[in-house]
């Protein structure tokens, strides 16, 4: 006999929710991937499209957190096996009771539900479904488990019948109007924005028109490059870095100024003014 624990892995990947499965088990798990200090003032409310949408009960604890940030992903990450996490974004607002709530109709747009009842399942899927949970034997786990992908039959059906489209990198369906799925979308946003902080480290004169004609990008993806990589800059020197480079880097960011009209003086003044800032 097959144990429930063997058995709810191998269906969620059978039925092609592993990334879905994924994203929830960080709001389960929460405790255990950041630790009990950072879990007692914030707690994940939602995971969609790559973002964890993160409760905080303060702006102390919200501003430390964000700092954080980069180091929180990685656990993320690290804890689920894959790259799945891309961002997290804060909002106030920390209710305990939200950690045992579960959303269980996340996936069925309220304009699709009166249509669930006029569309039936082809032969093939009634048979994959019974292939699925033919080694189970608890029956209330064979009958949620059918419940559940009958339901996601059903929608990809529909979706079909709207015209919606597998997505151009995964096998996700995506509205008519789109290529991209929601997470590859965000993905590919990454990706892009990565390319430009490696050239701004290289150029931190460039402008936007001029990165554009080797790096496709919107204006708002350049400054969203920018605003990073001078955030990390800034933190580090805040924290005592004086590695010159970096140090240049920065202030080219900062003023536009290409190297060779930064010297000492430059150098000094901006520090200070950004220290001031701080």
């Amino acid at each position: 006999m097959q144990r429930m624990v063997d058995i709810v892995p191998i269906t969620i990947r059978n039925m092609g929710l592993q990334k879905k499965y994924n994203s929830q088990s960080i709001i389960v798990h929460w405790k255990k991937i950041v630790g009990d200090e950072i879990a007692t003032h914030a707690y994940p409310t939602n995971v969609q499209s790559g973002i964890v949408v993160l409760s905080v009960n303060n702006s102390v604890w919200s501003h430390h957190l964000s700092m954080m940030k980069e180091s929180i992903i990685s656990k993320i990450n690290d804890f689920i096996g894959e790259k799945l996490i891309l961002d997290i974004r804060f909002q106030a607002g920390y209710l305990k009771k939200l950690q045992n709530e579960e959303d269980t109709n996340t996936d069925m747009h309220s304009s699709h539900k009166h249509k669930f009842n006029k569309i039936k399942l082809e032969e093939s899927d009634l048979k994959l479904i019974h292939q699925t949970v033919e080694p189970i034997h608890d029956n209330y786990l064979k009958q949620k488990i059918v419940r559940i992908m009958r339901r996601d039959f059903l929608l990809k059906k529909i979706k079909k019948q709207s015209n919606w489209h597998q997505c151009a990198s995964c096998t996700v369906l995506c509205p008519p109007d789109q290529s991209y799925c929601s997470v590859c979308k965000l993905t590919k946003k990454h990706e892009v924005i990565t390319r430009i902080i490696s050239t701004l480290k290289q150029i931190p004169w460039i402008r936007h028109h001029e990165l554009n004609e080797h790096i496709p990008c919107t204006d708002e993806e350049f400054h969203q490059a920018k605003y990073t990589l001078v955030s990390s800059i800034g933190r580090a020197i805040q924290d005592g870095d004086t590695d010159k480079f970096n140090i240049m880097i920065f202030i080219m960011l900062t003023t536009g100024a290409k190297i060779e009209a930064i010297n000492e003086a430059v150098i000094n003044k901006t520090l200070d003014k950004f220290r001031r800032k701080k």
